[in-house]
């Protein structure tokens, strides 16, 4: 599908650095860029930070527990260069967020500050 003269591109298709540059967007929005963020999303507990050089979000173990060292792990990190979700981290398919299900997130209010 065409948008004008340039292609239509899915989420799959988009560059990492646009995706980068919305989610910073919607962080200036908030007031939040530079800021970690503890949020409750889907019943499950992240650390989520963007900057003008990188969204992260961070799972949060919710078992007590658990060895030290694994309190949780990185489930989406977006730089100018590259995407990376837990689907491309994993054997297994993956129920975290995306890179432009974190966007929406962000932008719909879609969560809980903890």
């Amino acid at each position: 599908m065409k948008r004008g003269n340039r292609p239509f591109c899915g989420p799959q298709e988009e560059k990492s650095a646009d995706v980068l540059q919305k989610l910073v967007g919607a962080f200036s929005n908030k007031g939040w860029l530079n800021q970690t963020l503890r949020i409750k999303h889907r019943d499950r507990r992240y650390r989520i930070c963007c900057s003008a050089r990188e969204f992260f979000a961070y799972r949060i173990n919710d078992h007590c527990g658990v060895s030290p060292g694994l309190p949780g792990w990185a489930v989406c990190i977006v730089t100018p260069d590259e995407m990376i979700e837990d689907s491309d981290m994993s054997a297994f398919a993956s129920t975290e967020p995306s890179a432009h299900d974190w966007l929406r997130c962000i932008d719909e209010g879609n969560f809980e500050l903890i």
